[in-house]
This record gives C-alpha cells, sequence and structure tokens, in this order.
C-alpha cells in the first residue's frame, strides 16, 4: 500500500533496518546488503491453492529455529517486505509469502478475503505448515506494516497455538469503519488508488463500494468482535496522521481488554507523530516529522518482540507500559509542553470532557450562547470543499494550512480566543451539531486545526456525517427540524500553545477524501445557542 519508495533495494534496507533496530531498538542496524531466499515453498492451502513462500535462513544448515512470517498483499518481493529478511541473520527463520491477491495477475481478487478466520484460513494454514517445519522449533511471531498489518489482525482471532506474538503496524481493526466506510461515508481516493494497485480489475472497487449493507460480508474483515479468541501478545504501531490511526487504537483495545489468554493485558501501543508511510517518507504535511518524534525513547520494536517471545530471552519488554505516545506540539519549533513522549498504563488517559460551544459571532466558546441563531452553509457538487492534509493515505497528509479552504464562502468557521495557556488535547475527539434539513446527502464535514499566532490553521484531524438513503448510522428524524448529530473526529494527542487558538470549520464535502453526496445543490443550516447547544467535545489533560 506503499506510495513512496526509495530508488532502489539497498536503500529501502540501509533505512528500514536503521529504523527498526536504532529507533524502536536501540542497537546497532545491519551491514546492509543484498539478501536472496534461501528457498521457495509452495504451501498448499485447503482449498488446493498454493502459496509461494520465500524462506531466509542464517544458513543453509540452520534447523529447529524460531520463525518470523510476514504475509504480503502487495507480493513477496515488495520493498517494504524484504528488508524483514534481514532477521534471518539473528538467528530466525523468516518466511516472506504472497497472499492470493498477490499471484492473482489479473486483478480480479479482492485482498484479504482469503486471510480471515471463515471459509478460507490462509494464515492459519500457513502457521501450521511452518510450526511442522524442521525448519522451525514451532514458535513462530509475525510482522508487517499497512497490507501486511492487515493480514495480521485478521490471522489472529482462532490463530493455532503456534503464533506466539505480533508486531502490527498502522493496520485497522475493522475494514468497513477505519479503512472503507468511516462514518458510513465511502473512502474514495484512498480505496479507489489502492485496489487500482491490487485489485486492478475495476469491478472489485464497484463491488466493495456496493457492500454497505452486507453486515456479514464487513463482520468477517472486523477483528473487534472476534477478539475474546485472540491468544497472541502484540505491539501495534500507529501514526497521528495515519489513515488507519483510530483502526490501530481499536485494534489494541479490542485485545488488551478483551483478548483472551495471552493477549488480554499483554498488548503494546505506540502512536507518534507520523503519516502511514513513516518511517519511509519523513514529510509531515508542511513540516517535518519533529526531532523529538523519530526516536521513541524506549527500546521496544520488533528486536525486542521477537527476543522475548520467541528466543525466551527475558529483556523485559513484558514490562514496559501498555502506551507509549508522542504529544504534538507547535510544529514550527516554538516552546511549548508538546513535542515530548509520555507513557500510560491505560487508553485513553485521563482528561476532561470540555465542551466549546459554536456562537453567531463565529466564535468557539467554554460559554453556551443564550440565545438561539442559525448559520447556513451550500453544498455545490461543481465546486466541492477540496481535501487539504489530515489522516490520509495516497493524498497528501499531515498539518497542511487550511486557510485555502476557510476563506471559502462555501465554509464556516469558528474559533477561540488565544489561549492564555498551553492546552493539551489528548483522546478521542467528538462533536454534536443541530443539523436541518435532515434530507438525503445532508452533510456535515468538520475539521479541527491549531491557528498560528501568524495566522496559519493547521489541521489536526477531521470528520464526516452524511444523511443518506442507505445509511445505517441516519437517524428517524422529522426532517424539518433540527437533528442532533454526531460528528466523529477520531482521536489526537496535541498540546495548543499558549497565543494559539482552536478552530473548526464546516462544509458540505471533503473531496476526494470522501465520496461525494450525489444530490444536487443542498443549503445545510447549522443550529445553535441556548436550546441548539452545537459544540465541539475536547479531551482536555488537566496541567500538571
Amino acid at each position: 500500500m506503499f506510495k513512496h519508495y526509495f530508488n532502489g533495494y539497498f536503500s529501502c534496507l540501509i533505512f528500514l533496518l536503521c529504523f527498526w533496530t536504532y529507533a524502536f531498538t536501540g542497537v546497532h542496524a545491519f551491514v546492509a546488503e543484498e539478501i536472496t531466499p534461501d528457498q521457495t515453498v509452495m504451501i498448499k492451502m485447503k482449498d488446493g491453492t498454493q502459496l509461494p513462500t520465500d524462506l531466509y535462513l542464517p544458513n543453509l544448515e540452520a534447523k529447529n529455529l524460531p520463525c518470523i512470517l510476514l504475509r504480503s498483499p502487495a507480493g513477496r518481493f515488495c520493498r517494504t517486505a524484504t528488508p524483514v529478511a534481514a532477521f534471518a541473520k539473528l538467528g530466525y527463520l523468516v518466511a516472506i509469502q504472497d497472499t492470493r491477491s498477490a499471484i492473482d495477475l489479473e486483478g480480479k481478487t479482492l485482498p484479504y478475503t482469503a486471510d480471515n478466520w471463515l471459509d478460507e484460513q490462509d494464515g492459519h494454514e500457513t502457521l501450521q505448515w511452518l510450526a511442522k517445519s524442521p525448519l522451525t522449533n514451532g514458535k513462530i511471531g509475525t510482522m508487517g506494516f499497512s497490507a501486511m498489518g492487515i493480514t495480521q489482525q485478521l490471522m489472529a482471532p482462532f490463530a493455532p497455538d503456534s503464533l506466539k506474538c505480533q508486531y502490527i503496524g498502522t493496520a485497522p481493526a475493522s475494514l468497513f469503519h477505519h479503512a472503507i466506510f468511516p462514518s458510513g461515508v465511502f473512502l474514495k481516493h484512498q480505496v479507489e488508488t489502492w485496489l487500482g494497485y491490487y485489485a486492478k480489475d475495476p469491478g472489485v472497487c464497484s463491488f466493495v463500494a456496493n457492500q454497505y449493507l452486507n453486515d456479514r460480508f464487513w463482520l468477517s474483515f472486523d477483528v473487534r468482535n472476534v477478539a475474546q479468541n485472540v491468544t497472541s501478545p502484540a505491539i501495534h504501531q500507529a501514526g497521528w496522521y495515519d489513515t488507519f490511526l483510530q483502526g490501530s487504537i481499536e485494534g489494541f483495545l479490542a485485545r488488551q481488554e478483551h483478548g483472551g489468554d495471552g493477549a488480554k493485558g499483554q498488548q503494546k501501543l505506540i502512536i507518534g507523530p507520523w503519516t502511514h508511510f513513516w518511517p519511509l517518507s519523513s514529510k509531515l504535511g508542511d513540516f517535518e516529522v519533529p526531532e523529538a518524534g523519530k526516536v521513541v525513547p524506549f527500546e521496544m520494536g520488533p528486536y525486542k518482540l521477537f527476543e522475548y517471545y520467541l528466543k525466551g530471552i527475558d529483556n523485559g519488554v513484558d514490562k514496559f507500559p501498555a502506551v507509549f505516545y508522542y504529544v504534538m506540539g507547535p510544529f514550527d519549533g516554538t516552546p511549548s509542553k508538546g513535542n515530548i513522549w509520555k507513557f500510560a498504563d491505560k487508553w485513553p488517559v485521563d482528561s476532561i470532557q470540555t465542551s466549546y460551544y459554536l456562537a453567531e459571532n463565529k466564535s468557539l466558546s467554554l460559554e453556551k450562547p443564550a440565545t438561539d441563531a442559525k448559520m447556513s452553509y451550500r453544498y455545490d457538487p461543481t465546486n466541492l470543499v477540496p481535501t487539504l492534509g489530515g489522516l490520509n493515505l495516497f493524498l497528501d497528509a499531515g498539518p497542511i494550512d487550511q486557510r485555502p479552504i476557510e476563506s471559502r464562502d462555501d465554509v464556516l468557521v469558528f474559533s477561540t480566543e488565544p489561549l492564555d495557556r498551553d492546552t493539551e488535547i489528548t483522546g478521542r475527539i467528538m462533536a454534536k451539531i443541530f443539523l436541518s434539513p435532515h434530507v438525503d446527502g445532508a452533510t456535515i464535514a468538520m475539521r479541527l486545526s491549531d491557528v498560528y499566532p501568524d495566522g496559519r490553521s493547521l489541521i489536526v484531524g477531521d470528520g464526516i456525517y452524511r444523511k443518506g438513503k442507505n445509511l445505517k448510522t441516519s437517524q428517524a428524524i422529522d426532517p424539518s427540524k433540527p437533528a442532533e448529530i454526531d460528528v466523529d473526529l477520531w482521536s489526537t494527542s496535541m498540546v495548543f500553545a499558549k497565543g494559539h487558538r482552536i478552530r473548526i470549520s464546516i462544509s458540505g464535502s471533503n473531496y476526494p477524501r470522501y465520496e461525494d453526496a450525489k444530490v444536487g445543490a443542498l443549503t445545510n443550516i447549522i443550529h445553535l445557542g441556548k436550546n441548539y447547544p452545537s459544540r465541539i467535545i475536547l479531551p482536555v489533560v488537566p496541567a500538571t
């Protein structure tokens, strides 16, 4: 699923190994050299399908080894998969496998349909094959990022005992809720672009886009519902500007709180100031990843994970706090209480749910307005409000200035006064907005941003709500009356520095991140005030 690649195998190998073995482990990086598989085997699934699997060994005579498995919808030669082979140098058997979509040259296979716990269980069968091989000692760990993290998520429920641990990077717990239809709205650019790479037949994309109401289909891609059947510990890596941020958090929480023996209470979560493509790209919107955010200040990565669970070396990884998270701050280097790492034994951390009310004078205030008012904004299908930064995959991601959007006459903007102190927001962000008329296509596309003293308005996160004929989340409400709508802006950790302002903007579209409403021009009305307290609710962390 990766967009950015280095020029050549060696560059990718050096960078990834330096990151994994220094930033996350504290040990020296391997000496870069081209690594080729020692053998390729065809692992036969129960329906007869054979999956090519490259095996890498410390030496040709090695047997009875702990094993690291990576299953790749992007193919076993993907430049983000092959560097994992270098772990063989540390005494592991490394197996890198093509999933069914990778071997389908016509691109008619939807990725992941054979990777879960239902009819086809390719991940489970691969674990069983490897556990029985004389090359392994029966102990297997898995790793991988993005698409290769999703195959791990889907493998974990009901997995055989041979699965001992997982390192899951930037992967959603539910494809429906976190990758394809967040808040019930189709992630147009992300899904169409990704399937264009890995399921090239246009019929596959059309099929996915029309599966909204197929509950059984989507339940097979939602590991939260079967977390109690997961028995493996894991480290989950996420980024505050990653498209799968909330999915990574919820995958961690499901297993940490509801997992089976061996999984419950044995999960770790790392969230850094990163986009989906970190560490392949250090670009972060209009900035670079802050220096403090480039290195996790604890030795907590795949090296430590595998050493503990596969080799039995007591390195203390099981005793680390459950959550390591980076609190973002001003990206221009302005001093603040942000731009630091923190740790916690639970998620979310303690906070005060604080309402900031929308007012007719376009302010955001802790005081509820005394009188009622209403403001309108226009949805025009011929002049959609464009996506500009945020939590994207193939579109530009990260903190990007929103002023080109906020200056439009079809966008409502509400801001606080300059803050008199640093204000940390850490946790889930929700808004409650009173909207009319509540008709098909009515949309609230909301963005949260940090406004700098010089006027820059850098996006922190976004959310969307849309009323539609086929949306299960739609409310049975009199369309002529204001409807109280919940807008989920997912999670963040950000210090809004003294002198900065907190801002939200509301529009009828956020395109092409989200699909357009498929209706004609529409005027949306926001109600606010005493009887219609439209507000955004921020998790404010008490100052210490």
